[in-house]
């Protein structure tokens, strides 16, 4: 550019910021419509107990939830003198307000707001930390925005809240360089402090039982298995091990299996995903359908009836504030964050191993599942032991091979369809937990034959140990053709 004038470089950059600072009028559809609603969901592998949601004039007729500005939560120990009391005397300020959006940029930002919010809120503990965090504090001592609890509501004067359940919160992951990493598999898991070791070894019947009650609201299907039979496994000594052993990208979240979890997906690039979640239980045909997808996630699936069981009519765990709903613009903002997701810099540049391992990749036939550019053919494959419905043999979207790994989360949950996704290998090298269930942390381990065995033990202490079957393509590779598999796939 040495040789253009200055003038010349002046008007290229004022015409570029012009351009993107063009006025855009989004087209924003009204999400929770009943005919979408029906359709945006694959059918349960027993469809008889496919959820039925609240109508689209009940969920209407819910308060939308407003975002307010937040502040930070410090460590203990490195809180200014008079931070909170501060905190009681300012008024409450909503930050998303669509009528002040111009341009699309203006929306994605916005839209990083709300994927930040925390939907179900607690009055803030008067020690100022709400959850136990493994990751250390800022330079200037406050926790790391996307933590439960890390941030301050204030949504009336005077009081303080924390929340929980962002999408941040389980989307964000910190990078080996300490850079965070949005939308993305989180990285950290939340061990348990020794203090609730103790009390979990220490539980009273009537302790036990409501645990027991709690994870049945999450994950009970009483289609697949009765209560009594799900409480009888979920024994004192059961509990304390999911305690005992939560681990980094692996994430029992509701609708799923305290006994098997799996891995938190990456939303890096879901914008041309034909399926969301391991299971693909939600389309994905456009923004519409993941605004949907969002609204079930934060809480509307606990309330849904699932034949003629309703998991709870309350609060859970993993819900929005009861009562309470996103705004139709909220949720386009959302997505449009969400869409305009970037993966970082590879640093695995190709080389003459991985152009040799992708050959190897295109002779194993891996292509045929995992074709480019997206490296997924975005098709549904049947879990071990489930026989495609004839409505979906015709549609285009089933493979109609299965890869046998572990069926549980297929057939034996409330999100279970009778298939598995076939997952997109872009930004494996920035990823773990790899399998549906996570149960190995890295490729070289998912494609050592030793993780057949018995006798498999995986280099994470608290992954589960025994065999891992299914998906066995790969294994039979010389060691050293798989090395130049491997080194190719951390370029995608």
């Amino acid at each position: 550019m040495r040789n253009i004038p200055a003038r010349a470089v002046a008007a290229i950059v004022l015409t570029a910021v012009a351009a993107c600072a063009q006025p855009f009028t989004p087209k924003i559809p009204k999400f929770w419509d009943d005919h979408e609603v029906e359709r945006f969901e694959v059918p349960l592998a027993n469809p008889r107990y496919s959820p039925r949601h609240m109508s689209s004039a009940e969920y209407y007729a819910l308060k939308v939830r407003p975002i307010y500005k937040t502040y930070p939560v410090y460590a203990p120990g490195r809180e200014p003198a008079g931070y909170r009391e501060h905190l009681k005397t300012l008024e409450p300020e909503i930050i998303f307000d669509p009528a002040k959006l111009r341009t699309e940029a203006d929306w994605i930002a916005a839209g990083k707001l709300v994927f930040e919010s925390e939907p179900l809120l607690f009055p803030a503990p008067e020690n100022g930390v709400f959850f136990p965090t493994p990751l250390p504090p800022n330079a200037d001592g406050t926790l790391p925005f996307f933590v439960p609890g890390a941030r301050y509501v204030i949504r009336t004067k005077g009081v303080l809240e924390v929340g929980i359940n962002s999408c941040a919160g389980c989307h964000t992951r910190v990078m080996p360089d300490g850079s965070l990493l949005a939308g993305a598999q989180g990285s950290f898991d939340f061990p348990a402090s020794a203090e609730d070791l103790e009390r979990s070894r220490n539980r009273t019947p009537e302790s036990l039982r409501r645990y027991q009650e709690r994870s049945w609201i999450l994950y009970g299907a009483p289609w697949v298995e009765p209560k009594e039979s799900y409480f009888a496994r979920l024994t004192k000594d059961v509990a304390l091990q999911h305690l005992a052993t939560n681990r980094p990208g692996v994430l029992p979240r509701q609708g799923t299996s305290e006994f098997a979890p799996p891995h938190i997906p990456s939303l890096i690039g879901v914008r041309d995903r034909k399926f969301l979640d391991a299971t693909g239980f939600a389309r994905h045909r456009d923004i519409a359908d993941l605004a949907r997808y969002a609204i079930t996630n934060q809480g509307l699936d606990t309330l849904a009836h699932f034949g003629d069981f309703q998991p709870s009519a309350k609060a859970t765990a993993f819900s929005s504030e009861i009562g309470t709903r996103y705004s139709d613009e909220q949720l386009y903002a959302l997505g449009l964050y969400i869409y305009s997701l970037q993966p970082p810099p590879n640093p695995n540049q190709p080389s003459g191993l991985s152009r040799r391992g992708e050959k190897i990749f295109v002779q194993q036939g891996c292509a045929g599942c995992h074709p480019a550019p997206l490296y997924t053919n975005n098709k549904l494959t049947p879990a071990k032991g489930f026989t495609v419905p004839d409505e979906m043999k015709g549609s285009g979207d089933v493979l109609n091979v299965s890869v046998g790994t572990d069926p549980t989360l297929a057939l034996a949950t409330r999100r279970g369809t009778g298939f598995y996704k076939v997952p997109s290998l872009r930004g494996v090298w920035f990823r773990n937990a790899f399998g549906h269930g996570g149960w190995v942390d890295t490729l070289e381990e998912w494609l050592d034959p030793a993780r057949l065995r018995a006798d498999f033990v995986p280099k994470n202490p608290n992954g589960p140990r025994g065999a891992v079957p299914g998906h066995e393509f790969g294994l039979k590779l010389a060691p050293n053709d798989r090395a130049a598999l491997i080194a190719f796939l951390k370029t995608l």
